[in-house]
């Protein structure tokens, strides 16, 4: 089975570390972005199975990302946003590519709870996509 590969992207450097360090403990591969643009560059070149977004970034915003991933990448939920705005702008940010979506000074359980949940297989149930258990 091929490693599970996650893109940390954000532009203060101590999270993508903290981020980065705690999900390679976990056996994640990780890789890191800090700027819209970067991502971008990343994900013309690479291919990942999650995506940690931070919203205000720049060069390129992370709604810039979350605009071009839609296009290139419609339905699937693999982005995980985490922003300092306000609860309810985060609550009002619609793409059918977010699979969830944290506030800064997110619980880093939060996040690494998300990530492992975005590893299991996916199965179909109805018209969405539900994780399943691992056997």
């Amino acid at each position: 089975m091929s490693p599970f590969r996650v893109l940390v992207a954000d532009d203060d450097a101590s999270i993508r570390g903290l981020v980065r360090t705690l999900l390679r403990r976990e056996s994640f591969e990780v890789d890191e972005a800090s700027s819209g643009d970067e991502v971008m560059s990343r994900m013309r070149g690479e291919r990942y199975d999650a995506v940690v977004l931070d919203l205000m970034m720049g060069p390129g915003s992370g709604l810039d990302v979350l605009d071009a991933i839609r296009i290139e990448r419609p339905g699937e939920k693999f982005v995980i946003v985490v922003s300092a705005t306000s609860q309810a702008s985060i609550d009002r940010l619609e793409s059918n590519n977010i699979f969830a979506k944290l506030r800064k000074p997110f619980d880093i359980n939060d996040l690494l709870g998300a990530v492992r949940q975005m590893r299991r297989p996916l199965t179909m149930a109805g018209s969405h996509y539900t994780a399943t258990a691992e056997s």
